[in-house]
């Protein structure tokens, strides 16, 4: 068990460029820190206030985030910001780092814990690697899902927490224009995503299920058949419910699950990110018929199913915070 006197600084910014995923999988440890007893605190730059909580510390430079670095327990650090030598500098000020990753492309840097979801192989200047799905960092409404009581009929569109490339409308028209019925289909957006006003009134205008901002996203998981979302964070919670999947891949920093999920067979993936703004009208159209040629296919639905929850249990945040807590206790 923790000692309440225990203090983790946590540093991950958010924006419609950075994307959300960050800070909420930071969220999850920290809750399942504080469940531990310990103080838990984010650590934001001034710049992205606007998604921040007002119960942030807010930093102008780096250096004042080393400062209070040297002053905690332990800091966690999710942010592609930092080079492998901003990493080492941080080290120097904090050697109870842990260090969120995705890509393994930063080359070597020294952390006491490096978290990676993936499989991946780091140098030994990391203490203690924590890699694998199962450490995927989901909020602890992900751990109370029992097994879907309900045959699940429905199609969830979700293009994360900002939509960056505002593919939701493009893929929704797409989908229509395919002859796809209507009243399967559900909308999630984001608090910030882009064109989210353009989105709302379309659906309303086509009698769609749409909801924005929604805390706790499960239960619109639970109804879906498939989905066709960003491959960010989600593509664990999906994973973890059980939900076959359509990813268009919005950011470089979801190579990686991609090349590792898809081959497991539970999902699919189309690429947005790197072509030009007329090439992803072509890209829509190879997403909407990845969908269409699965959505009849109950055999590989089933298959799918039950290879994406084998993967991802929910309880990441807490395997992580209770390995780092022991450390200490």
């Amino acid at each position: 068990m923790g000692y309440d006197d225990l203090k983790v600084l946590v540093r991950a910014d958010a924006s419609v460029d950075i994307g959300m995923g960050h800070r909420v999988r930071c969220q999850a440890l920290i809750h399942a820190f504080k469940a531990l007893g310990w103080q838990c605190q984010f650590v934001v730059q001034r710049r992205y206030d606007a998604f921040a909580s007002p119960e942030d510390e807010f930093i102008e430079t780096e250096s004042e985030f080393w400062q209070l670095a040297e002053q905690v327990d332990l800091v966690i650090l999710d942010h592609y910001g930092y080079s492998a030598d901003d990493i080492a500098t941080l080290y120097e000020h904090q050697e109870n780092l842990l260090v969120l990753d995705d890509m393994n492309d930063r080359g070597d840097f020294p952390a006491k814990w490096l978290l990676n979801p993936l499989h991946q192989t780091y140098s030994k200047s990391i203490k203690f690697p924590l890699t694998g799905s199962q450490y995927a960092l989901l909020r602890p409404v992900f751990l109370q899902q029992n097994n879907l009581a309900v045959t699940p009929e429905k199609l969830l569109i979700t293009l994360g927490g900002t939509d960056p490339l505002a593919l939701t409308l493009p893929i929704l028209k797409a989908l229509l224009t395919s002859g796809f019925p209507a009243k399967y289909i559900q909308i999630l957006l984001g608090a910030s995503a882009k064109k989210a006003d353009r989105v709302l009134s379309f659906c309303e205008e086509n009698n769609i299920y749409v909801e924005q901002g929604l805390s706790d996203v499960t239960p619109l998981m639970k109804q879906a058949k498939m989905a066709i979302s960003a491959a960010g964070g989600t593509l664990f919670e999906l994973a973890c419910l059980g939900v076959p999947t359509v990813f268009a891949q919005v950011a470089d920093n979801q190579t990686c699950s991609l090349e590792q999920h898809v081959p497991l067979g539970w999902c699919r993936s189309v690429r947005f990110d790197n072509v030009s703004e007329e090439a992803r009208r072509h890209r829509i159209e190879q997403l909407i018929e990845e969908l269409n040629g699965r959505w009849l296919d109950l055999e590989w639905q089933k298959k799918a199913r039950k290879t994406a929850q084998g993967l991802v249990d929910g309880a990441g945040a807490e395997r992580v915070a209770k390995a780092i807590d022991a450390y200490f206790s």
